[in-house]
């Protein structure tokens, strides 16, 4: 019931917030998602490491989906194209087991993270 109730708030919480808050939300999550799966694929957790890769994975695919084609074509087909690339290397992790291509998924997301944040700041 408990349990129930928190994600009816977190629901809520989520539909009510401004979209500029979501995103960050999202980028923010996915940042945690990844240090998750950096110390599940340290302590050789493999249900842990799919959990929390798969998480983001649906983080960027949501973004993804969220992109609005018809108002900025080239801006979507390359914020498009740098998603398809965070989620390449966020499968390369899941299946080497590999830290190393979070190291670039992270640095991406964190830079469009910026830069979305900049931009809702002006």
């Amino acid at each position: 019931m408990l349990s129930r109730a928190a994600n009816a708030y977190r629901r809520v919480d989520l539909e009510s917030a401004p979209k500029t808050h979501v995103l960050e939300r999202l980028f923010d999550r996915f940042e945690q998602d990844l240090v998750a799966a950096r110390a599940a694929i340290a302590a050789g957790s493999i249900q842990e490491r799919a959990n929390c890769l798969d998480h983001a994975h649906r983080i960027v695919a949501e973004l993804s989906a969220s992109l609005d084609h018809a108002a900025a074509p080239e801006l979507c087909a390359n914020l498009s194209a740098l998603y398809d690339f965070v989620a390449s290397c966020l499968s390369q992790a899941n299946l080497q087991m590999a830290p190393a291509p979070l190291d670039r998924a992270s640095k991406i997301m964190r830079e469009l993270a910026d830069a979305f944040r900049q931009a809702h700041a002006r």
